[in-house]
């Protein structure tokens, strides 16, 4: 499927559900572009490195990022933005199959499908936390920037 095809299946998987996490009106379009231009860096990166791992890293990092400069602009929270967005890389498959294996009696397939969904979700993790900490740190160094300088102008 072609990079267009596949940027628009995930625009519309986006605002289904920021229909359903009941996100407001206003933010649906701008989520959606976030989410599909996630899966994009994702499908990119993965068709560039063939890791699956690293590709959903850079692409939770992108939409986190994105979502996060949103949030300021629109004044919304970060989350309106991340949580559609995010969704389209949360691994349903894994999380199926893991289950599927261990009904089977498979324990082997189990235990594999389950790691893989684990580094997968804990992939999806790092990428919010280290760029919702990236941002979080930047506002604070603006604010300590002009703090910082007061005493040489005589003011406490």
């Amino acid at each position: 499927m072609s990079y267009l095809l596949q940027f628009i299946a995930a625009i519309m998987s986006t605002v289904g559900f920021a229909i359903v996490f009941s996100a407001p009106i206003k933010t649906l379009l701008v989520s959606a572009i976030n989410g599909g231009m996630g899966w994009i860096v994702f499908k990119f990166v993965i068709d560039s490195t063939g890791s699956k791992y690293i590709a959903v890293f850079l692409s939770a990092l992108s939409i986190t990022f994105v979502s996060e400069m949103l949030a300021k602009r629109l004044r919304y929270p970060a989350s309106v933005f991340i949580i559609p967005g995010i969704i389209n890389l949360v691994p349903g498959e894994g999380i199926y199959n893991t289950m599927s294996y261990f009904v089977n009696n498979q324990s082997e397939l189990a235990i594999a499908s389950f790691y893989s969904t684990i580094v997968v979700a804990g992939s999806i993790s790092f990428g919010v936390l280290l760029a919702s900490s990236f941002s979080t740190s930047l506002k604070s160094f603006r604010t300590r920037s002009v703090n910082r300088t007061n005493y040489l102008k005589g003011k406490k």
